[in-house]
C-alpha cells in the first residue's frame, strides 16, 4: 500500500480523535438512554422508573389501543416494508387515504407524505428554491430547515428570532427576487409562537412564498387541533406550504406537506428526498390515520394538555423560575448557560426520577445550554410540582455557590 495513503489515513483518524476529544472536553458528548419500557408518561431505564418530561408525544397517542390495533391490522394486511419509493411501486391505498384525510383535516387542496419532518423540510425547500432564489429564515428554525437552505444552493440569510422588522428589511433588500421565507410555528427549543399572521402579511406584500414547519403546533393549536393555520385563522393562500410532521402530538411517524395543487405537484416532481426514499410502510399509514381520528374525537386530550400548560406557567412564576417563553405551549426551556452545568442539572434530576432533555450547542448558541421540558396530557399536577420543586432547589444551590 502506498505510504502516502497510510499517512493520509493516519491524519484523518487523528482529526477524528481530535474532534471527539474536543467534544468531550467541552461537555458536548451525547449519550443514549436505553428505554426498556414506556407507559404513558413513565419510562423504565436500567430498572428505574422515571417521569418522562422530554417526550414529544404531547397527546399520548403513540401507545393508544386504537393506534396499536390499526398498526397490527395493517401489518397483517400489507406486511412490513413498502418495498419501493412512492414513485415506483411503494405508494399504496393506505398512503393515498392518509394524504387525503390530512388534506381535508388541514383544509388544504392536496397533501404529500414524507418519511420524516427532516425529509420533508429538505424536500420542500430544495424543490421550491433554486440557485437564483433567496431564502430568508428565522434564526431559531429547526436544523433541517437550515440544512435544506444550504442544500438548495440558493442565497440564504437569517433574520433575528421573531424580529419582523429585520425580516422586512431583508425582504426589501432582495425585492423583485424569487423569495422563500421559512419559519416554525412553535419553536422547538423555546416553545414560543411565531407571529405568523404578521409574517404572512409581510410575505404577501413582498410576493414571497411562506413555508411553515408546524411540528410542535399540529394536534395542539387550533379549535380542532389542525395546527397553526387554524390557531391564527390563516388560509392556504396566507401560508402556501405547510409542513406537518406526525412524530410529535400526532403520535405517529412521517410528515405531511400540504398546499395547493401547483405547490404539491412541484414538490412531488422535484423533491429528491421524496423521490429517492423508500416509502413508509403501509401499516404506519394505517396507524397514523387511527391517530388522526383520535385527535378529532378525543378533544379532552388537547383540553387537558392546555390546562397543564397553564398550571406549569403559574407554578413556575410563583417559584421565579426563568422560562424561555410564557406562551401556552407544551415546550418549556430553562436557560442554564454552560453545557457542563446543564448536564449536571439533567443528571441530578434523574436522581429524583425525572427525565428531561439537556440541550447544548450546536442545537442552541454557545453559553445558552438549557433544560428542555415537554408536557403531555397524561401528566398530573403532582408530577409537575415535583419537577418544579427540584428545579427550584437546583437553581438555589447553583446561585448560592456563584
Amino acid at each position: 500500500m502506498d505510504s502516502r495513503h497510510n499517512t493520509n489515513m493516519t491524519d484523518i483518524f487523528h482529526g477524528l480523535q481530535h474532534a471527539l476529544t474536543a467534544n468531550e472536553s467541552n461537555h458536548l458528548r451525547r449519550t443514549r438512554h436505553v428505554i426498556e419500557k414506556r407507559d404513558d408518561n413513565l419510562v423504565f431505564i436500567t430498572g428505574k422508573t422515571l417521569i418522562n418530561f422530554c417526550s414529544n408525544d404531547y397527546l399520548s397517542l403513540s401507545s393508544h389501543p386504537d393506534v396499536k390495533s390499526a398498526l397490527k391490522r395493517g401489518a397483517l394486511s400489507h406486511g412490513l416494508g413498502s418495498t419501493a419509493s412512492p414513485l415506483v411501486s411503494g405508494y399504496t391505498d393506505s398512503h393515498r387515504q392518509l394524504e387525503e384525510e390530512y388534506a381535508a383535516f388541514l383544509r388544504r387542496d392536496r397533501a404529500l407524505l414524507f418519511n420524516s419532518g427532516y425529509h420533508a423540510n429538505i424536500g420542500v425547500i430544495t424543490a421550491l428554491a433554486k440557485r437564483r432564489s433567496h431564502i430568508i429564515a428565522d434564526k431559531h428554525c429547526h436544523a433541517s430547515l437550515h440544512d435544506a437552505a444550504l442544500l438548495s444552493r440558493a442565497k440564504y440569510c437569517r433574520f433575528r428570532h421573531n424580529d419582523l422588522q429585520h425580516a422586512r428589511a431583508l425582504l426589501q433588500r432582495h425585492s423583485g427576487k424569487h423569495i422563500v421565507i421559512a419559519t416554525e410555528s412553535v419553536f422547538s427549543m423555546q416553545g414560543d409562537l411565531a407571529p405568523l399572521a404578521r409574517l404572512a402579511a409581510i410575505a404577501s406584500a413582498h410576493d414571497a412564498l411562506l413555508v411553515v414547519d408546524d411540528a410542535h403546533g399540529a394536534g395542539i393549536l387550533g379549535e380542532t387541533g389542525a395546527g397553526a393555520c387554524e390557531h391564527f385563522h390563516l388560509s392556504q393562500s396566507d401560508i402556501p406550504c405547510m409542513v406537518t410532521p406526525l412524530g410529535k402530538a400526532m403520535g405517529s411517524t412521517g410528515a405531511i406537506v400540504s398546499g395547493n395543487e401547483q405547490v404539491i405537484e412541484t414538490i412531488l416532481q422535484f423533491a429528491r428526498s421524496y423521490r429517492y426514499s423508500t416509502a413508509l410502510p403501509p401499516a404506519f399509514c394505517d396507524a397514523a390515520r387511527a391517530a388522526l381520528e383520535i385527535v378529532k374525537n378525543e378533544t379532552w386530550r388537547r383540553n387537558r394538555l392546555q390546562k397543564l400548560c397553564e398550571f406549569f406557567l403559574l407554578e413556575s412564576k410563583q417559584r421565579e423560575l426563568p422560562l424561555s417563553s410564557t406562551d401556552p405551549t407544551p415546550v418549556k426551556s430553562f436557560l442554564i448557560g454552560s453545557s457542563q452545568s446543564a448536564r449536571m442539572f439533567q443528571l441530578r434530576l434523574m436522581e429524583h426520577d425525572l427525565l428531561t432533555a439537556c440541550i447544548r450547542p450546536p442545537t442552541v448558541p454557545a453559553n445558552a445550554a438549557c433544560i428542555r421540558i415537554t408536557l403531555n396530557c397524561t401528566h398530573d399536577e403532582s408530577q409537575i410540582l415535583h419537577l418544579l420543586d427540584q428545579l427550584k432547589n437546583l437553581y438555589e444551590q447553583t446561585q448560592s455557590r456563584s
